[in-house]
């Protein structure tokens, strides 16, 4: 496609000093006779028709026509007129943002487009696809949606790329509640184990505790005598 339009637009930029300016009787009808205002309809009809491809918008959507012109102000040139036959809310949420992205390519393709491109207008035929036919009552202007132009903002800037949904992730709160329970469990049943140890040193302990030792003496002494009597 760059080649196509470097191609029509190589009789604007080969021989500057050749070129004739716009004639004030100048009309549409150049288009088929290639003279500079027709190469400049066919780069503006092939850059339009790009960019609705680019960004996937039907082309039977929009159409453009352009007009020439002569201004007291700004001299000859050309009216650039954007016709939309399809109404859908989503092109109209982006018109400003479509303009600026067409008047862009043609600045890039041809630098002198900000001598003769004067300005851009729309055209709305859309009769029997647009669902807003009357207009509202004052009251609708007056109230402010704020989430609805932070969406629109967001949708606006570069998107990431998208990522599959994520699995549903267990609350943190009770995995740390579980952990702790846990922790719990564990701490308890090392106290229960280290009672049922002490309990069992305890009556072993109990069970060969030494005898007194006056209660040694005495059992020493009646075995002594039983054995002299003996």
């Amino acid at each position: 496609m760059k080649k196509l339009i470097l191609k029509l637009f190589a009789q604007l930029t080969g021989n500057k000093q050749n070129t004739v300016p716009l004639a004030a009787n100048d009309n549409l009808a150049t288009v088929s006779n290639g003279s500079e205002n027709g190469v400049r309809c066919q780069l503006v009809q092939v850059l339009m028709r790009d960019l609705l491809r680019k960004h996937g918008i039907p082309p039977q959507w929009m159409d453009c026509q352009l007009t020439v012109v002569s201004s007291r102000t700004k001299g000859p040139g050309m009216y650039l007129r954007l016709i939309v036959h399809h109404w859908d809310e989503r092109l109209m949420n982006y018109a400003s943002a479509f303009q600026k992205e067409l008047v862009s390519n043609i600045m890039q393709f041809e630098p002198q487009a900000a001598q003769w491109l004067h300005a851009v207008s729309w055209q709305l035929e859309v009769e029997g696809s647009c669902p807003y036919t009357t207009l509202p009552s004052k009251s609708f202007w007056l109230e402010v949606k704020p989430d609805k132009v932070c969406a629109l903002q967001q949708e606006s800037s570069p998107e990431p790329e998208q990522q599959l949904p994520r699995q549903p992730v267990e609350p943190a709160t009770e995995t740390v509640d579980r952990l702790q329970l846990e922790r719990l469990f564990a701490v308890r049943d090392e106290e229960l184990s280290a009672q049922a140890h002490h309990d069992t040193d305890a009556q072993w302990h109990e069970k060969t505790q030494p005898m007194p030792l006056l209660e040694l003496a005495v059992n020493t002494e009646k075995k002594g005598k039983a054995l002299q009597f003996g």
